[in-house]
């Protein structure tokens, strides 16, 4: 019977002991020890689920496990070449080792070498195309053993050469090269000489496997980007510096391990839309989403690395690596921030219970380490789906705002857009969320307009109605919202304009010039309702529209009474009204909705004076329906009273409100207010922006109601 073996050494943090625990599975079953075992992660240790016991484990790895030749001539000091003296003796000794464990790592060498002599290389090769020649014939000669530890390095095409981001820049960081490395942690552990264990190997397997406490680590070695802390440098130790310090077998085994990154490597490497490999759960960086995330951050690659809690074996797991590419719609995720958006299908598909982001970051000079910066659980979420309609556009967004060129203000809208897509995506936040940042971001273009039109990206398109009903919120604020943004709000918001192509659909440009339309300028929402008001009076005006042939405006979607009164009573908060208004400019409106409720809140009578004066037409069958009766013999058009809304917006509200008694009482409304009211003057500017919300005509009857005199019939 299998029983379960938990490896206490072997964790998802830090890389390392990751892919440590995949080596030990990816040994055993490869050697024959146990080819049917599997594994999971419980409580963050590594499971083995084998017919081995713990003591047959440690005796194989002690005793038979026979190192995966890694070799890499391609890079400078391997003992390949006439400098390399000190490398080359250590490849002599294993090379003239008569052990059994190192016969085929000694043939691979000898075959390495042939291929280097045949080549006439005396140096490392500097170029692409010198290393791309070079591993080319090592591919085609080396044992199948070695040819794993090459495809992890390396992708080989008829025409170029690429390097995987795990493994560096071709098995080597900076300085630190591998190989190298593997092969001087092999020699603290194994007697080339005999292939016997050496002293300090048993005590530092316990410790690698099990956790197992030693008194100090003996020796001394670089482990690179992927575990950190043993890297050494300052502040690593108590005191000023430390040097780094590795167990060897944690070295030796996560090497083994990171090949099985590599599973179907040569069939399942392919190009990315922008040129780039794709490699095993593998993305460019997106410096969001973590708490000292950056634009500076300089970063090659995220690694997202899977955890499983269903037992599974070396076959299921090299085709989860295979095909460890996620799809943001029908494209494959390129970026960290689209990683979060495609794994949640991934993982629900494949059984992943967890994924732990890690970027390999810059750090201590030239450096990269694997930075653990999340840990996500795949979770369903229907409203991430609604994303795919702008795929296109987020991908130029992102181009431009990489650009070194790109204005502050378009790199802080990209990133807050991108956290707002995280943070959907992890359930911290909503598609509105998502949505107001679309709405900065088009602003945002919009002050740097000559910048966006260089980079040819255009204004977002229009998205599907749907996102109304994903986004709504029970808010005052949402709703005002909603109605300024029917009354074509976007075009008063940034500089774009409205057109219809060859199909009769519509689509948004640029506006090629400045021509008045759009009125929004820095400040206060009031301020510049206001200003919008004052801007559709010009252009009534500048239509020459007469008295009888002046078309109301069809508007779908209307403000609830209570919601303006909360408006005007400062009960609201006016940021989150335009945020809100600025992403639903974005929606389609086209499709009506259902009509406010009667008001319940008493209605400031300075408010329904200027409302009924302003929107100028009183509709016959909504006054029926309210009144009982009619009043009106047709719908009634009250003439314009040019100087309403600038005494309104000066604060002068008994003037105004005059104006109005006035205007009304000369189309036959008896109006049963015969002063002027007075209001102070914030409080009148805010009746003077209330004015931009649109209500219906039951409303507007309602208003009329609060506001007739009735005779003795009545």
């Amino acid at each position: 019977m299998p029983e379960s073996i938990t490896l206490q050494g072997c964790t998802p943090e830090p890389l390392s002991n990751y892919l440590k625990a995949l080596g030990v599975l990816r040994l055993i079953v490869e050697q024959k020890q146990d080819p049917q075992a599997k594994c999971y992660w419980l409580n963050d240790a590594f499971v083995l689920v084998t017919h081995l016991t713990q003591e047959r484990l440690e005796k194989f790895l002690l005793d038979r496990y026979k190192p995966t030749p890694l070799i890499a001539p391609w890079n400078g000091s391997t003992g390949f070449y006439p400098k390399d003296t000190a490398q080359k003796r250590l490849l002599n000794s294993i090379q003239q080792a008569k052990s059994e464990r190192l016969k085929i790592y000694g043939e691979t060498i000898t075959k390495a070498q042939e291929q280097v002599d045949d080549l006439k290389l005396t140096v490392q090769p500097k170029d692409k195309d010198e290393k791309r020649r070079l591993l080319e014939r090592l591919r085609n000669e080396l044992p199948d053993e070695a040819v794993k530890w090459l495809d992890t390095c390396a992708l080989v095409t008829s025409k170029d050469l690429q390097f995987p981001p795990l493994t560096g820049t071709g098995g080597n960081d900076g300085n630190f090269e591998f190989s190298r490395t593997f092969m001087q942690q092999l020699q603290e552990l194994i007697d080339f000489d005999t292939g016997e264990p050496t002293a300090n190997a048993p005590a530092l397997l316990k410790a690698a496997l099990f956790d197992a406490t030693l008194p100090g680590l003996p020796f001394s070695g670089k482990i690179g980007q992927f575990n950190p802390i043993a890297a050494g440098g300052a502040n690593a130790a108590p005191g000023y510096d430390a040097d780094s310090r590795v167990n060897p077998w944690d070295f030796v085994l996560m090497l083994e391990g990171i090949m099985l990154f590599t599973a179907g490597a040569t069939r399942r490497y392919e190009q990315s839309e922008q040129g780039g490999l794709a490699y095993p759960f593998t993305v460019r960086p997106s410096n969001v989403g973590y708490g000292s995330a950056s634009d500076g951050d300089d970063a090659r690659a995220e690694l997202w690395i899977p955890l499983w809690s269903a037992p599974a074996g070396l076959g299921e797991l090299q085709v989860l690596f295979s095909e460890g590419r996620a799809k943001v719609g029908d494209r494959t995720a390129r970026y960290g921030v689209d990683f979060y958006r495609a794994v949640s299908n991934l993982g629900r598909n494949r059984g992943i219970n967890e994924f732990i982001r890690y970027s390999f970051q810059v750090r201590n000079g030239l450096s990269y380490f694997a930075i653990p910066l999340d840990r996500f659980q795949p979770q369903s979420n229907p409203q991430v789906d609604r994303l795919k309609e702008i795929d296109n556009w987020l991908d130029s967004f992102r181009r431009a705002a990489q650009d070194d060129k790109a204005p502050a203000s378009v790199k802080r809208a990209h990133r807050r857009l991108e956290t707002a897509i995280i943070d959907l995506s992890r359930g911290k936040a909503f598609l509105l969320d998502v949505l107001i940042a679309l709405g900065e971001a088009e602003a945002a273009l919009d002050s740097s307009l000559k910048f966006t039109q260089d980079k040819f990206l255009r204004p977002l398109p229009l998205l599907e109605s749907g996102w109304i009903d994903d986004c709504k919120e029970e808010s005052s604020e949402f709703r005002l919202a909603l109605a300024l943004a029917s009354n074509n709000l976007r075009q008063r918001l940034v500089r774009v304009r409205q057109k219809t192509d060859s199909r009769n659909s519509r689509f948004w440009e640029w506006a090629d010039k400045e021509d008045g339309i759009t009125t929004w300028k820095k400040g206060n929402l009031v301020s510049n309702l206001i200003a919008w008001l004052r801007r559709e009076e010009i252009e009534v005006q500048q239509q020459h529209l007469t008295y009888f042939s002046e078309q109301p405006k069809t508007y779908k979607l209307f403000a609830a009474l209570d919601d303006v009164v909360r408006w005007i009573d400062k009960s609201v908060n006016d940021e989150r009204v335009e945020a809100i208004a600025r992403g639903l400019s974005l929606v389609d409106l086209s499709e009506s909705f259902k009509l406010p409720k009667p008001p319940e809140l008493p209605i400031p009578v300075a408010y329904s004076l200027a409302k009924l004066v302003q929107h100028r037409r009183i509709n016959q069958e909504a006054c029926q329906t309210v009144f009982g009766r009619y009043i009106l013999a047709q719908d009634l058009i009250i003439p314009r009273v040019s100087s309403l809304l600038g005494k309104l917006a000066a604060g002068d509200c008994y003037t105004a409100t005059q104006l109005a008694i006035r205007r009304l009482s000369a189309s036959g409304l008896n109006p049963s207010v015969a002063q002027g009211v007075y209001e102070p003057s914030d409080r009148t500017q805010r009746v003077a922006s209330a004015l931009a919300f649109p209500i219906s005509d039951l409303d507007l009857a309602r208003l009329l109601k609060q506001i007739r005199k009735y005779d003795s019939k009545e």
